[in-house]
C-alpha cells in the first residue's frame, strides 16, 4: 500500500512516456487520453509486468483529481497484512477523548484508489468494498459516524475475472462496478517493434542513474534481446538493462550479465579463413552424414542434400569418400 507525492509522480511520468512507435503503443497513448477525460472506473488486463499501474498511473496524472492522492492497495494482502482497520481507519474511545485512524479509503477520498490484482481479493473483503463503492459511504472500525466516499477505482487483473464472476469465485455486481471501463496492455512479444528504443530508453536512465557513460551496444546482444521471449515483459527488460549496466564493466555492456544465454549462430564455432576450404570442409561433413543416414544409400543420400546422383558420386571421388 502507497501514497505517492504528487509532485514526484508527476515528475516520473514526464521522464517516463509511453514509450514506442508500434501501433500498440500509438493506442496506449490514445487510450490513456480518453479514460483520462472521464471520471469512470477501469478495469485493466494484461501479463505481470507490462505496467498496468505505470498506466493507471498516468490515467490520475492527466484526470481532473491529478491533485488529489492516489492510493495502492494490493488486493491479495487484504485478509493477510491489512486488516479492516488498515482498509476503514479505526475509532477508539479513551476516557477523556476519541482516537481516530485513517484508513487506506479515507485518504483515497476525491482521488484514485488502486486495487491491484483484483483477482486475489478473498470473499470478505469482496462484500465490503461492493457495500462502500456502491453507497460511497463507510465507517471506521468502531466508529459511528458516516463518512462520504467520492473515489474513482482503477483494478487490474492477470486473469479473466470474468471467469471467476461465471464460477461464482468473483461478486458478479461488484465486477460490475470495477469494470465500467476496460483496457487490455498488450504483452511485449505483441510489439517487439518497440523493444529497441525502450532498451535505449532504460540503457540512458540506468547509465545516468548509475553515473556511467553511455556504452555502445553490441549487436549480439540487440538480437538476442530481440529474439528473446520476454515473458515478463517491460518489467523483465527493465531489468535486463539495469543489469547489465551496473555489472558490466565501465564504458561497455557486457553479455555475460545478461540474464539468458546469448542465442549463437549454428556456424559461430568457425574461424575466419579461406572459404573454399570452408566450404569443402561443410561438404563433406554432409555428405558423409547423409550417406550415414540411408546406410550409404547415394539415391537417397542425393535427394536428400538436394543434388543429382550425379553430382554426389562427383564430390564423393573429389574429397575421398568411400562407398559405405
Amino acid at each position: 500500500m502507497s501514497i505517492e507525492q504528487n509532485e514526484k509522480t508527476v515528475e516520473v511520468l514526464q521522464d517516463e512516456p509511453i514509450i514506442g512507435n508500434s501501433p500498440e503503443a500509438k493506442r496506449m497513448r490514445r487510450a490513456v487520453k480518453k479514460l483520462a477525460k472521464i471520471d469512470s472506473n477501469v478495469l485493466i488486463h494484461g501479463e505481470p509486468g507490462v505496467g498496468k499501474e505505470f498506466v493507471a498511473r498516468h490515467i490520475h496524472m492527466s484526470s481532473s483529481r491529478k491533485n488529489r492522492s492516489f492510493v495502492k492497495i494490493n488486493c491479495g494482502s487484504l485478509g493477510r497484512t491489512l486488516d479492516q482497520k488498515s482498509l476503514f481507519g479505526e475509532e477508539v474511545e479513551g476516557d477523556s477523548a476519541v482516537t481516530r485512524t485513517v484508513g487506506l479509503l479515507e485518504k483515497s477520498h476525491k482521488g484514485m484508489l488502486y486495487l491491484d490484482n483484483i483477482s486475489k481479493l478473498n470473499q470478505e473483503f469482496q462484500d465490503e468494498l461492493l457495500s462502500v463503492l456502491a453507497d460511497g459511504k463507510f465507517r471506521r472500525v468502531g466508529g459511528r459516524e458516516t463518512i462520504d466516499l467520492d473515489v474513482r477505482v482503477i483494478s487490474t487483473d492477470e486473469e479473466d475475472v470474468s471467469s471467476l464472476v461465471d464460477r461464482g469465485v468473483f461478486n458478479r455486481e461488484l465486477y460490475h462496478i470495477l469494470n465500467a471501463l476496460t483496457l487490455r496492455i498488450p504483452s511485449l512479444r505483441e510489439h517487439k517493434q518497440d523493444i529497441p528504443e525502450l532498451f535505449n530508453y532504460f540503457l540512458k536512465r540506468f547509465s545516468a542513474e548509475n553515473n556511467r557513460t553511455l556504452p555502445p551496444v553490441e549487436s549480439e546482444i540487440f538480437e538476442s534481446i530481440l529474439e528473446y521471449d520476454w515473458k515478463g515483459n517491460v518489467k523483465e527488460l527493465e531489468n535486463t538493462v539495469q543489469n547489465l549496466v551496473v555489472m558490466s564493466p565501465e564504458g561497455e555492456l557486457s553479455p555475460d550479465f545478461l540474464p539468458f544465454r546469448i542465442k549463437k549462430h549454428q556456424f559461430d564455432f568457425l574461424e575466419p579463413r579461406n572459404l573454399k576450404g570452408i566450404v569443402s570442409e561443410v561438404e563433406i561433413y554432409l555428405i558423409k552424414k547423409a550417406l550415414s543416414k540411408f546406410g550409404g544409400n547415394q539415391v537417397k543420400a542425393a535427394k536428400l542434400l538436394g543434388i543429382p546422383e550425379a553430382t554426389l558420386r562427383f564430390k564423393m571421388k573429389k574429397y575421398g569418400i568411400p562407398k559405405e
